[in-house]
């Protein structure tokens, strides 16, 4: 365990380590909300449209995550003018993800196919190679995203539970869904840094869905939510190491794992509540048993 603890002397794997925690920091504020909005496909949409930036930008030679950004933004702005014109759910988001990766192929196509860089934004396999440029970047969302969830939480606590009231109450709803959108967008592809573009859902949605079954509240689940997706990346990047394989799918893997614990934890629970009221009950039925014996 010493000797693998020692790999985060390394200066790569500390980029690695410092921009997965950040990474995990937004997914677990951001995913929370996603959860409870019932709009989890968000996050494939978006990731399946910075693909198409993501190979625009390979192609021509420029860096790409910035590229992928551009589009992603595109793509969340455009979800949200679909759902303006009635093109409500799944409907839009299939429409600019099907556009994102129709574009992405035609890109990759005519550039050669696959390659190895292609691929390590797919399966997250590029988190060794996080520069420190990346790290500031992520940085950035990170500061920004605390800060807007801060000031805003009230607002988007109501939009989340009560979007009529938030409407009512004379709440910006239109800017506040375009503006968590677009910050949504940004936090997916910075994400693909860590887990991929076929993964990202596994940090966006897997970790909130973890700490929601733990009935803290809110706030208690959106610590916790943030506690579970820097565990699954501390792991994950551990384990990848040791076993020599994918970072992004061990992150997932391990995301999935605390899921399937924490559902069954749940469920433990629930059976034991079950049993404690049905033998609280059992006292109250035998002393009605026994009443009604004495009266016959």
């Amino acid at each position: 365990m010493a000797n693998l603890l020692d790999v985060f002397q390394y200066g790569f794997m500390q980029r690695a380590l410092i921009a997965g925690l950040l990474v995990a920091g937004i997914s677990g504020v951001l995913g929370v909300f996603v959860v409870l909005r019932r709009t989890a496909p968000l996050g494939d949409a978006l990731a399946h449209v910075s693909f198409g930036g993501l190979a625009l930008g390979l192609a021509a030679g420029i860096l790409p995550i910035y590229v992928a950004i551009a589009v992603a933004v595109f793509g969340g702005v455009a979800i949200r003018w679909l759902q303006e014109r009635r093109l409500y759910g799944e409907l839009s988001l299939t429409i600019v993800q099907a556009a994102g990766l129709g574009g992405g192929a035609v890109v990759v196509s005519l550039v050669g196919g696959l390659n190895v860089d292609i691929l390590s934004f797919l399966f997250g396999l590029s988190v060794l190679t996080v520069t420190w440029s990346d790290v500031v970047l992520i940085a950035g969302l990170f500061a920004v995203t605390g800060v807007a969830m801060s000031l805003l939480y009230k607002e988007f606590f109501l939009l989340t539970f009560d979007p009529e009231g938030a409407r009512v109450s004379g709440l910006p709803v239109r800017a506040l869904d375009t503006g968590f959108t677009i910050v949504t967008a940004v936090a997916v592809v910075l994400a693909m840094r860590v887990v991929g573009i076929l993964l990202i859902s596994s940090l966006l949605v897997v970790p909130a869905a973890t700490a929601l079954q733990l009935r803290l509240g809110l706030r208690g689940t959106l610590g916790a939510s943030i506690l579970m997706a820097m565990l699954a990346v501390v792991v994950g990047l551990v384990l990848s190491v040791l076993f020599d394989t994918a970072t992004g799918g061990m992150i997932t893997l391990v995301s999935i794992a605390s899921l399937l614990a924490a559902l069954a934890a749940a469920g433990i629970s629930r059976r034991a509540e079950s049993a404690l009221r049905a033998r609280g009950r059992e006292p109250e039925s035998g002393a009605r048993s026994g009443d009604t014996a004495r009266l016959e």
